[in-house]
């Protein structure tokens, strides 16, 4: 797992596979996860857009099947209202 330490970013695309992020913050970015592990410590994500692909987008729409989430034609897309640490 590759780790990233300290980084700031704003308006980026960013990859959550096989991640650990450490002490980061993130604002306004798009955040990419597909279904592999990935850790974060220390680290704050800010009016960022989360998109659930691959993997993770066919285990959206199967728990959406049955009620489990709500269903979705399109893929998951999430926003963080505000700042949501991590620790």
């Amino acid at each position: 797992m590759q780790v990233i330490e300290n980084e700031v970013a704003n308006g980026k695309t960013i990859s959550l596979d096989d991640k650990h992020l450490v002490n980061c913050k993130y604002t306004n970015c798009k955040i990419m996860y597909s279904g592999a592990d990935f850790a974060l410590t220390d680290s704050t994500l800010d009016n960022c857009q989360f998109m659930l692909i691959g993997a993770a987008q066919k285990t959206a729409a199967f728990l959406g099947m049955f009620g489990i989430i709500p269903p979705s034609k399109n893929p998951p897309n999430l926003m963080t209202k505000g700042p949501l640490g991590v620790q």
